[in-house]
């Protein structure tokens, strides 16, 4: 009998090796992960409706993941999101609170506390 996931993590990230990276350590975990490269290949994706989380990138080339946030709810998709920002600033930090994330990160960040962000943001629907 195969082993059924725990959920789903929906990752964007720009940097092709952070995004590698955080596929590896959620695959490990047995999660099931989607990976897109921009806020406008999630958009244009199928994402599946149950057990999902978002791992957003704040700063996207293009539409930033603060964007996607607002298109999001005011297309009334609702996802447990967590941000992700190289920049710990006042303006990125409420940024990521407008945005209406569950938690924000901010990169370096180590494994586990990127993993019980995701128990906790899994838990939440």
């Amino acid at each position: 009998m195969a082993h059924k996931p725990k959920g789903t993590v929906l990752v964007v990230e720009d940097d092709p090796s952070l995004l590698r990276a955080l596929r590896r350590l959620l695959q490990a975990v047995d999660l099931d992960v989607l990976v897109f490269d921009s806020a406008e290949s999630f958009i244009a994706a199928e994402i599946p409706g149950e057990k999902v989380c978002l791992l957003l990138d704040i700063y996207l080339p293009g539409m930033s993941g603060t964007e996607l946030c607002k298109t999001m709810a005011a297309a009334g998709r609702s996802v447990p999101t967590i941000l992700m920002s190289a920049r710990d600033d006042e303006f990125t930090q409420r940024n990521a609170r407008e945005a209406g994330a569950l938690d924000t990160l901010y990169k370096p960040f180590d494994e586990d506390v990127l993993l019980d962000a995701v128990a906790r943001a899994l838990a939440a629907q």
